[in-house]
């Protein structure tokens, strides 16, 4: 039987958020393709690479583990890393979008999502 890797997680300068439920990361090259009218597609060329994080975090009685609507809004550079399968991508970048959510069906949440680059893998 195979062992798989266990769940992945973002670290916030460093620090593990504990309290997420999801993490997602998009790494976007935006290359583009070369075409040319005799040879066709003849190759790419590199674009400006960004990478795309996304967290769904619970929200404890006690508050907020990180404001990440207060961080979104200062509209500052962070550090973001994402740790999954014994890789640490680490990036820098800034928080695009906070959402905070509240329904009778889960407990309250705050999502956000990350945009940046990776400036070294370990």
């Amino acid at each position: 039987m195979a062992l798989y890797s266990g769940p992945g997680f973002v670290l916030y300068e460093g620090t593990p958020v504990l309290q997420s439920s999801m993490v997602s990361m998009d790494v976007q090259t935006d290359n583009k393709d070369v075409n040319t009218q005799l040879l066709g597609r003849a190759g790419f060329s590199p674009g400006p690479k960004k990478v795309q994080i996304s967290v769904n975090s619970a929200i404890p009685a006690s508050g907020l583990e990180y404001d990440w609507v207060a961080i979104a809004n200062a509209q500052v550079e962070i550090n973001l890393a994402f740790k999954l399968a014994g890789r640490t991508y680490s990036c820098t970048g800034d928080l695009r979008n906070a959402k905070l959510d509240s329904s009778v069906d889960k407990a309250n949440e705050i999502s956000f999502e990350f945009h940046g680059i990776i400036v070294s893998t370990t």
